[in-house]
This record gives structure tokens, C-alpha cells and sequence, in this order.
């Protein structure tokens, strides 16, 4: 099923069915699951609130199957909207969001947000190979470039990520869909698709999982996010600390203009 396809699904219905080929070991990729819940919950929004702020707990992993959303509006101000949602598989909670959606509003408090960094040329990138069994099978819809940081599991010393990503046609994410998503559901997904930044340290293959992720959007008053269909956003992540088999990883994401666009923020385990 296309991303596209679950998308839609996600917002008409409370049930949807997982299918393969979107999957990292026995789980359901997490970046799909929370764009999916972003989805529902904007069907049940009304008026112009944006998303500003999105928390995601994994409780459990999602598999292939049915699975059920359950969003509910804590409170509707003037302003903002706060809501919650419990994706549940099997009658158990999985996946619990609070996501936090507000109209712009005038303030005399303007602070620039930092200029994307220079990476260098995105044709300098390097690929991401897929090895079936080690790397989540996900990622063959994807197209990652990165600079100045290494394979997960090759024992390296660093703990940041530099890079690009975008959409492969495979993945189902059309022009029409990237538009309708204003392409915000599609940047959700792929922020979450990188490997945690540690993993690269790893010197053999090993499990590991986000626990909590944290994105906030500083730029979502913008016309669009981008203005291209599928473009190539600009990744950055480093590594705060990681210290009792636990990751704490902060991300950012720039639009082709150089414009910051998102802020993330994952407590990772690590079983190594």
C-alpha cells in the first residue's frame, strides 16, 4: 500500500490495516505511524490551527494487522487546540500522541532561526546501501545522501548525522498528495526514517527503537513548506548524550531555501 493510500485511510476511517513492506524488524516504521496519526487527527480539527508541536510514546510495536485510532480534543481555545490520540492493536494502546495545533497570531517576539549549514554539494552525498536483514526494508522507498558520518554498525567514533533525504517514486508520495499534505505528513515520516545517530558507533548489528519523539514546526505558517513536490530536505543530527543503554538525539530539518522547518528530539534504546 502507498503511502498516499494509508494517509487517506488514516483520516476517513478509525481502522486501518498495516501492510507489509513498510516495516524495521518486527515493527511498523514509527514515521509512518505518526504521520498517519497527525492525518487523523487534522480530520477532526476545524478552523486554521497549524501543528506546532507533536510527542509520540511507543508503547509497543505496531505489526502488520488492523489497527485502531482513537483521537480525542482536550481542549479547543481561541488559539490553540490541544488533542490526543491512542493508536491500539489488538485492544492494547501501541502508540499514544499529544499534538498541539495553533493559529498565527502577531507578537513582537521575532527570533531568526539558525541558517542551514553548509554541507557542501548534495551531489557529494553518499547512499545508504540496503542490506536485507540489517538495514529496515522501509528505507528502499527513501533516498538518503549523507556527508561526514558513517554506516550504521561500522564502529565509528562520531555520533552525528549530516545529510539530505526525499521520497523514491516507489513509495507512492505523488505531486497531488505532497500538495494536500502541505507536504507536512510527508516530512513527519521521513524525519523519523534516518538511523539514530549512535548506531553508527555499534560495531556488530544490534537492536535499538525510539522510545519518545518530540517534533515542533517553527515554520508552519509558510504558504507551503516547500515549493516543490518532492524536494530534498536538509538533515542534521548530533548525539546530547547516551549513557545506560539510552540515546538522546536532537535533529533539524531545512526546506531547499536553507529555511528551518523542523525541530526533533528522540530518546532512542540501544540493546548493546
Amino acid at each position: 500500500m502507498s503511502f498516499e493510500t494509508m494517509l487517506v485511510q488514516a483520516g476517513r476511517s478509525s481502522l486501518v490495516t498495516m501492510e507489509s513492506g513498510w516495516g524495521q524488524g518486527r515493527a511498523i516504521f514509527g514515521g509512518l505511524l505518526g504521520a498517519m496519526v497527525v492525518a487523523h487527527m487534522q480530520a477532526h480539527l476545524t478552523g486554521d490551527a497549524k501543528l506546532r508541536a507533536l510527542t509520540i510514546s511507543f508503547v509497543a510495536p505496531v505489526e502488520v494487522g488492523e489497527v485502531e485510532f482513537k483521537s480525542e480534543v482536550l481542549r479547543a481555545g481561541k488559539s490553540v487546540t490541544q488533542m490526543q490520540c491512542h493508536l491500539l492493536q489488538q485492544g492494547k494502546v501501541v502508540l499514544s500522541a499529544l499534538a498541539s495545533f495553533g493559529v498565527a497570531r502577531s507578537s513582537q517576539v521575532v527570533v531568526a532561526s539558525e541558517a542551514a549549514p553548509d554541507f557542501g554539494d548534495i551531489n557529494d552525498g553518499l547512499s545508504f546501501p540496503y542490506i536485507e536483514g540489517i538495514i529496515p526494508e522501509f528505507t528502499r522507498k527513501i533516498d538518503f545522501l549523507y556527508k561526514d558520518c558513517d554506516l550504521p554498525f561500522s564502529a565509528s567514533s562520531k555520533s552525528h548525522i549530516n545529510g539530505w533525504m526525499r521520497w523514491k517514486e516507489s513509495a507512492g508520495v505523488s505531486a497531488e498528495v505532497s500538495t494536500a499534505c502541505a507536504p507536512l505528513l510527508s516530512l513527519i515520516a521521513l524525519i523519523d526514517a534516518w538511523p539514530p545517530a549512535i548506531l553508527q558507533m555499534l560495531d556488530r548489528p544490534s537492536p535499538a527503537s525510539s522510545l519518545t519523539w518530540t517534533l515542533e514546526f517553527p515554520s508552519i505558517d509558510e504558504t507551503s513548506l516547500s515549493q516543490q513536490s518532492n524536494p530534498w530536505w536538509q538533515y542534521r543530527a548530533h548525539t546530547d548524550a547516551a549513557h545506560n543503554g539510552y540515546g538522546h538525539i536532537a535533529a533539524e530539518v531545512w526546506n531547499e531555501n536553507g529555511k528551518l522547518v523542523a525541530i526533533s528530539r528522540q530518546t532512542v534504546t540501544v540493546f548493546a
